[in-house]
């Protein structure tokens, strides 16, 4: 049978059986259910496509076609019907997502009991998702500290787009996603590392030959020399570009903040960046750094799937990245940076720089 058929098969009808009525499915009973078909449930609703759903657990996909017509008598729904693209789960089987999810890390929970997780001696890769700004905010304080206290552990950094994202956290393969997602799965555990906000920054050098003023705020009535770098991946810098009727001062695009230090250094540029990002940027270069009128504040989280909330390995990375980022009364980061700089704070104390 071909894969569409299968596909097709495995998503005709209501009963997942032809010819068997929802009406002779027995109350269901714990001694009588098979821990494969809770496993094949959680694959088909984070594949959405039972080929894949099966490459995920290892099995054929004639396999999973029967699973889920055994799950549909159980549940005496569809549970996932077919469309273009796979199958999509039906209002019942969302519902029954976050129990089965539920269940199945209640069993881990059991199998981990006594695992024990030794930071001194693990060779573990921990997988991370992070775009260009959470790698430059958090990388370097994340290793030095796994250099410290976990000298044999791994870091590997991904860059997914969100769906993707949500795909490879549901399939644990990636441990943490650490930035912010507004479509991030209602499955996902979170927890705040900062709050952030944009800030302007530039050369001392710029700064002087602007005049720019200790309390200079940014707004529409930016000085008319005032000269400007686009970072076209960072959507809040961008909205505050065309908020304030700024982007006839652009006068260069960049697809991430990689040069942006270079182009600071170099010629007399500002951009509008992150305040985590300007403050590393000041504690290598001279510089200074404004606030902007009117600029939201988001929140950078750490986000990991439920079902590893029992690992030992996650849960101590989980505590670094608190500890290490953790919104307090310190200024984040204020272990590695050192350099003083012209800021809206008290120049040459890193810090003094909060609100």
């Amino acid at each position: 049978m071909s894969h569409a058929t299968n596909e097709a098969t495995s998503a005709s009808s209501p009963s997942g059986v032809s010819g068997v009525s929802p009406s002779h499915s027995a109350a269901l009973r714990v001694q009588d259910l098979d821990l494969n078909l809770l496993k094949t449930f959680r694959a088909v609703y984070q594949e959405k496509h039972v080929g894949r759903a099966a490459l995920s657990l290892g099995v054929t996909q004639p396999s999973v076609s029967y699973a889920l017509g055994r799950l549909r008598l159980m549940f005496r729904d569809a549970l996932f019907v077919r469309t273009g693209l796979g199958v999509e789960p039906t209002p019942r089987a969302r519902r029954l997502a976050a129990s089965v999810d539920k269940a199945l890390a209640i069993l881990q929970d059991v199998l981990d009991d006594g695992a024990s997780f030794t930071p001194e001696t693990t060779q573990r890769v921990f997988r991370l998702h992070m775009n260009d700004f959470a790698a430059s905010a958090c990388l370097p304080t994340l290793l030095g500290a796994l250099d410290a206290r976990a000298p044999g552990a791994v870091v590997e950094t991904l860059h997914l787009d969100e769906q993707q994202l949500n795909i490879a956290l549901e399939a644990g393969k990636i441990d943490f996603a650490i930035g912010h997602f507004n479509q991030a799965s209602e499955h996902f555990q979170r927890t705040e590392l900062l709050s952030e906000r944009c800030v302007l920054i530039l050369s001392e050098a710029a700064n002087r030959r602007l005049g720019l003023v200790h309390d200079f705020v940014l707004d529409a009535r930016a000085p008319a020399g005032l000269r400007l770098v686009a970072v076209m991946s960072h959507p809040q810098s961008m909205t505050l570009l065309e908020r304030h009727e700024l982007m006839p001062r652009v006068r260069a695009s960049l697809p991430d903040f990689l040069v942006l230090p270079s182009l600071l250094r170099g010629a007399d540029y500002a951009a509008i960046v992150p305040r985590t990002i300007a403050l590393s940027f000041a504690a290598q270069h001279p510089c200074a750094i404004h606030e902007i009128a009117d600029a939201p504040s988001w929140s950078v989280n750490a986000y990991w799937h439920r079902r590893f909330d029992v690992d030992p390995g996650h849960r101590w990375l989980r505590a670094l990245l608190v500890e290490l980022f953790g919104i307090g009364e310190r200024e984040p980061f204020d272990t590695w940076l050192a350099s003083p700089c012209t800021n809206v704070g008290d120049a040459g104390d890193v810090s003094d720089l909060d609100d």
